[in-house]
């Protein structure tokens, strides 16, 4: 008799093992699918270097930045200004803008999205240009009435020979209110008053791009790159 009642201890032992043993396997395994794989989205950080890139004139690794985190940018609409896209897009038409549309990206993405970006022809820089012109009045219409966009769309617009016009009367009435937000724009601007015969117009406009910037050789050098294209 206690023989008999020693197995049936055990065998109510091992019962109450086995279904705690399976109710673990079960529970590791609902465990493992009620608990999603997080993915980390690396963009917000790739996208503030290259706005720190930008502001440091490495305009290549900044555009390289955002062709290769986005490929499509393109295509991409932003839904406000302070999006990642806008931000992408801001960047990469700025950057393409003071590059007179030609992106030196070879080897900063694969040949696959490079598309025109290099500007090997003269097509293919004024496609990049509109790109630059499109995108920065499209942020603008985010923006309302933003001197920084306003400055930098102008510097766009004044790579392109039939809106150089527009580039100079935007680029004016900004400086009316000392409103030229970057040492590039009033660069633009002293090349755009030089081309109309202004002369005393574009020393004026020199020596602010040199107050701001703090460099003459920076000022003359982004006024020859503005007008190359």
């Amino acid at each position: 008799m206690k023989k008999q009642w020693l197995g049936v201890r055990w065998a109510v032992v091992m019962t109450i093992l086995g279904g705690t043993l399976v109710g673990a396997t079960d529970a590791a395994a609902c465990g493992g699918e009620w608990i999603p794989e997080v993915e980390v989205d690396y963009r917000p950080q790739g996208v503030a270097r290259a706005e720190k890139d930008l502001d440091k004139g490495n305009y290549m690794a900044a555009a390289g930045a955002i062709i290769r985190m986005m490929p499509h940018v393109k295509s991409l609409k932003a839904k406000d200004s302070a999006s990642i896209v806008a931000r992408a897009q801001r960047v990469l038409a700025v950057a393409t803008a003071r590059s007179g549309g030609s992106l030196d990206v070879g080897r900063e993405v694969p040949d696959y999205v490079q598309g025109t970006w290099l500007g090997k022809t003269a097509e293919d820089r004024h496609q990049n240009l509109e790109f630059a012109v499109s995108t920065l009045q499209r942020i603008g219409e985010l923006k309302q009435a933003d001197p920084a966009v306003q400055t930098e769309l102008a510097e766009a617009m004044a790579q392109l020979d039939d809106r150089k016009g527009e580039a100079k009367a935007l680029l004016e009435k900004l400086a009316q209110k000392d409103l030229i937000a970057t040492p590039e724009g009033y660069a633009t601007l002293a090349q755009l008053r030089k081309s109309t015969g202004d002369a005393q117009g574009h020393l004026v406009a020199l020596k602010r791009c040199e107050a701001m910037s703090g460099s003459h050789n920076v000022c003359s050098q982004r006024a020859e790159v503005s007008f190359k294209s």
